[in-house]
């Protein structure tokens, strides 16, 4: 609509055309060098009408017909509109993320400044908007995780000291695959992060199980270590025989060093039979979760 602009399309009083380099406007029409409401809302509908061509390559129907509302249009009213913007080429996937992010925080610049709503779109955004808050997403689903697996083992072992060793080793667990991930350069996305979680409740199987045959075992803790692994190695083998089988001939230390360093008291009471004659005295164990006194 500017008077100095070539290659605009313009009309005639008759309703035909205006050439491109036709003057069709006077700045002596305008107010402060812009278009009044009345002439806006007058030559708006001719600019989204007009097809592009080589007389006229600035018609607004192909590229701005569905970028307005117009169904209060009558009244002088536009609702929304939209107009384009281009990112600079972006080809690793931290690109992409910073420039969603910097379009947001422009969007959020102008809107304030104009005390108006805008913000940006693109195609890309949709299957990029989940790095925006990967961090804050992990770490409130596995915290999730691991105090849901801290209250239920609270309740099957009804030790605090044992619940708060399954928590550690869990999270010993979770930091060394966050740290073969990033050796590996397995990028922190919607995948990972399921993997993650469900890592927590994988491990679970084979921390509860020998710790409550920890508690119910008696002697110092080593023994008890020893008597834990022998005695649920078979148990877990049905619902992870696999990974059982591999860890049944493990000689590794990294195994026991946990509760044989800092493992709970036992459970258990250990009961000698004086009474049976002839014979050696009698040795019972009684877990105290199961029975009374």
């Amino acid at each position: 609509m500017s008077p100095e602009a070539f290659g605009c399309c313009r009309k005639f009083t008759n309703g035909s055309y205006c050439p491109p380099d036709d003057q069709c406007f006077l700045h002596s029409d305008w107010h402060n060098n812009r278009p009044s409401t009345e002439q806006f809302i007058e030559k708006l509908p001719w600019f989204l009408n007009a097809l592009p061509s080589a007389d006229c390559s600035k018609g607004g129907h192909g590229a701005y017909t569905s970028s307005l509302d117009l169904n209060d249009y009558e009244n002088g009213v536009i609702r929304a509109s939209e107009f384009r913007t281009y990112h600079t080429p972006l080809n690793k996937q931290i690109d992409f993320v910073n420039a969603m992010r910097a379009a947001r925080e422009f969007s959020s610049r102008i809107s304030d400044s104009l005390k108006i709503d805008i913000f940006p779109y693109a195609m890309f955004y949709i299957f990029f908007e989940q790095y925006m808050d990967i961090w804050k997403t992990t770490l409130v689903n596995v915290v999730i995780a691991l105090g849901a697996v801290f209250t239920v083992s609270l309740i099957i072992t009804c030790s605090l000291w044992s619940s708060a060793i399954i928590l550690l080793v869990l999270a010993m667990v979770v930091v060394d695959l966050m740290g073969v991930m990033a050796i590996l350069n397995i990028q922190l996305n919607a995948i990972s992060v399921v993997n993650l979680v469900m890592s927590i409740g994988i491990a679970i199987e084979f921390c509860v199980h020998i710790i409550y045959a920890f508690l119910a075992s008696t002697g110092d803790r080593e023994n008890r270590m020893r008597e834990a692994l022998s005695s649920q190695s078979p148990g877990i083998t049905i619902t992870k025989l696999i990974g059982v089988i591999v860890l049944r001939f493990a000689k590794s230390e990294v195994f026991v060093v946990v509760l044989s360093i800092c493992g709970p008291p036992s459970t258990s009471l250990l009961v000698e039979n004086r009474n049976a004659p002839n014979e050696k005295q009698e040795h019972q164990v009684l877990n105290s979760a199961t029975h009374s006194s």
